[in-house]
């Protein structure tokens, strides 16, 4: 008796029964807009009534070879620094440097060259516009801009873009973030778990803004979900300008045990001046810090990955020929991080395993926005 396999279906099969080009069956599977809906719609049907999968292996041999003739080419994606100029791109909280980095590297790794393109030296979008058509340029990643800014003007119907960060909010961008309502709910499952019971969020508003309040929300969420007595949840402290006034008023009339924070150097300042000690008298832990420490309790996150994922976004929108805005792409939601235990927070030893279990969890989640 004969086992041999199954003749494979392959995207000629698809096209000879549609009466359509190998290259178009290609462009519909893979959903781009370089074919019309009808078409598309008409391609996905037949592949499905005849059985056909990708085979794997040659998707992956096609992506090499792809990357290699992009390389060979010298194929150009354009990273755009908003800052006026050299000497803000490391201004606190931008992490501009390590998410450049980060992209540099994976575009490098997946056969793209990047290169950074300088709003104030072009000195309007219409012109950087230009610039970056004139390169043959059509992918673009937006980096963090700085503080005040947040609409983009480029000409985004030549351009697949995508965004670092939620600063920029118009127009809505496909975007690499932070989540913020995630990394709150874990630092303040890990702060319970330690023992701490009246916690409380401090962020000033422009912060809270620029994220769209989801630490402010992510801190209620998990409230209810850690089941938090409503005698001890906190009101977040969210002033125009935090100082030790309003800092200290908060904290007494709170009776505050712990804090979650979003700039350490804050508490480093104000709690002394305050006459309090870190960890005896009160605890802090940071949402997201973006350098490794012995010192400070909360989670550690790579900002160099900011780069690497938008440089994947990028790729997949040029990939399926999506341009300008809106596209029906997802961004990319970023909630790994490791767990720095520091010493902002009294060490009682008495970690659930259940809470270290969880802190070993995925690096990302794709999500439609739309």
């Amino acid at each position: 008796m004969s086992y041999l396999p199954e003749k494979r279906v392959t995207m000629k099969d698809v096209a000879r029964a549609t009466g359509v080009s190998v290259m178009t069956v290609s462009y519909a599977l893979r959903g781009s807009r370089e074919v019309s809906a009808a078409t598309r719609e008409k391609v996905l049907r037949t592949a499905e009534d005849l059985g056909y999968r990708r085979d794997p292996m040659l998707t992956r041999l096609a992506t090499y070879r792809t990357a290699k003739k992009r390389s060979d080419r010298g194929l150009a994606l354009a990273w755009l620094n908003l800052h006026p100029d050299k000497s803000t791109w490391a201004f606190r909280g931008s992490h501009f440097l390590e998410a450049w980095e980060g992209a540099r590297l994976r575009a490098e790794k997946i056969g793209y060259h990047l290169d950074s393109f300088s709003l104030a030296e072009a000195g309007c979008w219409e012109r950087l516009s230009g610039i970056l058509r004139s390169r043959g340029i059509e992918g673009v990643i937006i980096g963090q801009p700085p503080p005040g800014m947040v609409e983009a003007q480029l000409e985004f119907e030549h351009f697949a873009t995508v965004a670092v960060g939620r600063a920029i909010r118009r127009p809505e961008l496909p975007r690499v973030v932070l989540n913020h309502v995630e990394l709150v709910r874990r630092v303040m499952a890990r702060m319970v778990a330690m023992g701490y019971r009246r916690i409380g969020l401090v962020m000033e508003r422009g912060e809270c803004v620029k994220n769209t309040f989801r630490n402010f929300s992510g801190y209620f969420g998990a409230c209810e979900q850690l089941g938090v007595p409503a005698a001890d949840i906190v009101p977040p402290l969210t002033p125009g300008q935090l100082d030790a006034d309003n800092l200290g008023q908060w904290i007494q009339a709170h009776r505050v045990e712990g804090i979650l924070v979003h700039r350490e150097d804050q508490m480093d300042r104000l709690l002394p001046e305050l006459g309090l000690r870190v960890p005896e008298d009160i605890g802090f832990a940071h949402l997201s810090t973006h350098q490794p420490s012995e010192r400070i309790s909360g989670f550690f996150f790579d900002p160099a990955l900011y780069g690497s994922w938008a440089v994947d976004l990028v790729h997949w929108l040029l990939d399926r020929g999506e341009r300008g805005v809106p596209v029906t792409s997802p961004s990319v939601i970023l909630t790994g991080g490791e767990w720095q235990a520091g010493r902002t927070l009294r060490d009682t030893g008495e970690i659930r395993s259940s809470v270290e279990d969880e802190d070993t969890g995925g690096q990302t989640q794709h999500r439609n926005r739309r």
